[in-house]
């Protein structure tokens, strides 16, 4: 075995004791942030979502050369994958922004009620296919070029001795349709016909299915997915609303990624401290918990901490406007509270666009 290929084992097994809630050597520390590092290696935003090939070799450049890392939480990135997810539109750098404009989503209602009974009658898939043509255009078709490079930035990444922990994303109806629908008039829909919005989302949840376990399928090698929460969060839903709408579609895409044999990052953004709880319902030593700041770790660690790891969650305020002592000083105190057994140490959500390099370097270099 290579130097190389003994790191990159040594590296997986440190991230996989860490999920498992076992205690590896070290507490492991991954990284993510396109746009941040495109603005270190002075690569415009326009050219990294053109250049898909240019793209990722810059993110391995960059991040193999900030710090003592254990791998990535996603290989690559291109923000049209945004777009079918959530059923909206995207905003492009050099498209329909200046060069070097972070991808922006517009929220917009491109979805009608009227588009429900479609949904019930024609089903997800055919419905999403005419959507994406009509409303959103075509954004997988501007994918071919990335999707082409993703083989090629896996092994960049192994190549340097990087495991990545996810590739793609999956979510829920409930992302999909409230993205379509705009958040206003989807949580109203929620409210005037609660059960039409189910019977759509039991019509969704199985295409959503047919198409994560084609990508993982397609991908056997992958050791997590991210299985996405946004609009999701408690704070944004009643509890009645959550538990009929949101949770037992998540218990079920969390089942559909482990009977696949891969791990599920719940990339969980915003706060979700009210139903922390609820996580316990979800295989044990199997998922990550990844937070983006907004949720209190401190609290997912005394409700889950024998049950799942977390991952986070230095927050982006911190890494945009702080010092790298108070980076430093906030990382010191993650490793103690949260570490070292069923802890990854990672940015809160992505490294922000605007974070200060020292600062970065800085997060990495206090868990030592």
């Amino acid at each position: 075995m290579t130097d190389t290929k003994q790191l990159l084992e040594e590296r997986k097994k440190r991230i996989l004791d860490a999920i498992a809630l076992e205690k590896p050597d070290r507490v492991p520390a991954v990284t993510l942030g396109n746009a941040f590092a495109a603005k270190v290696a002075g690569m415009s935003l326009k050219q990294f979502v053109e250049e898909p090939e240019a793209g990722y070799k810059m993110l391995v450049d960059v991040f193999s050369n900030l710090g003592d890392i254990d791998g990535t939480q996603q290989a690559h990135f291109n923000p049209y994958l945004l777009s079918p997810m959530w059923n909206s539109r995207v905003k492009i750098p050099g498209r329909d922004l200046p060069d070097d404009s972070l991808w922006q989503m517009e929220e917009l209602e491109l979805m009608t009620r009227e588009d429900y009974d479609v949904i019930l009658e024609q089903g997800y898939e055919a419905f999403s296919a005419r959507f994406q043509h009509e409303k959103l255009d075509d954004p997988l078709a501007k994918l071919g070029p990335f999707m082409e490079s993703v083989p090629g930035a896996l092994k960049a990444w192994a190549d340097r001795g990087l495991p990545v922990m996810a590739l793609g994303v999956v979510t829920v109806p409930f992302e999909a349709l409230c993205g379509g629908r705009s958040l206003r008039a989807f949580v109203l829909d929620l409210m005037q016909i609660p059960d039409k919005v189910e019977a759509v989302m039991e019509t969704v949840m199985p295409a959503m299915v047919k198409e994560a376990q084609g990508f993982m399928r397609a991908f056997p090698d992958v050791m997590g997915v991210w299985v996405g929460g946004w609009r999701t969060a408690s704070q944004f839903l009643a509890p009645k609303l959550w538990e009929r709408f949101v949770f037992p579609y998540y218990q079920q895409m969390v089942k559909v990624v482990v009977d696949e044999g891969v791990i599920p990052i719940l990339h969980f953004d915003a706060k979700w401290d009210r139903d922390l709880a609820r996580l316990r319902e979800l295989p044990a030593r199997t998922c990550v918990l990844s937070l983006d700041g907004a949720t209190d770790i401190r609290k997912a660690k005394a409700l889950l901490g024998d049950h799942m790891c977390l991952m986070g969650d230095v927050p982006a305020q911190l890494l945009t406007i702080g010092t790298t002592d108070e980076v430093s000083e906030y990382v010191a105190a993650l490793l103690q509270d949260i570490g070292p057994e069923g802890f990854i140490l990672s940015s809160g959500c992505d490294i922000p666009y605007s974070a200060k390099l020292e600062n970065v370097k800085a997060m990495f270099a206090a868990r030592g």
